[in-house]
């Protein structure tokens, strides 16, 4: 019985190629989770619309009632908008760099050169800081 060397090396990579295709599904699964953080955001100002209209319509006298404020609605909500958008886009560029990373990995695992990438480690973490920060800035700005 002659034994295929080249199938041998192929079974010994088998736990490397599950592990790199482990990865791309954890940054697919971020990134469907981005994009209903992104249509969340996006629909966040018309929920407070409709909030503070319902609680004022509980607790304040109707003749009571301040004047409506469109220009700060829509300015909300175009806000509101912006952000959700570009964490949807955000979410389609991470898909693609994720679908590349997962290319590389593979060709790199076949060749037997792989070597991890600790800018991708903080690429993420500077993108996921700065739309912490923009969200923050936006509910202070909404708050207000």
């Amino acid at each position: 019985m002659i034994k295929d060397n080249n199938n041998k090396q192929k079974s010994d990579l088998s736990q490397q190629y599950l592990a790199n295709e482990r990865t791309f599904l954890a940054w697919v699964r971020t990134c469907i989770a981005l994009i209903g953080l992104g249509f969340i955001i996006s629909k966040f100002s018309f929920f407070l619309v409709e909030f503070r209209l319902i609680f004022q319509n509980y607790i304040v006298d109707s003749s009571k009632l301040p004047v409506n404020n469109n220009s700060q609605v829509s300015s909300s909500e175009h806000i509101s908008s912006l952000i959700g958008i570009g964490i949807v886009i955000l979410s389609i560029v991470l898909i693609l760099f994720a679908l590349k990373n997962y290319h590389d990995t593979s060709k790199a695992i076949n060749r037997k050169i792989y070597e991890p990438k600790s800018i991708t480690v903080y690429i993420t973490t500077a993108i996921i800081i700065a739309l912490t920060l923009i969200v923050a800035i936006y509910l202070l700005y909404i708050s207000t």
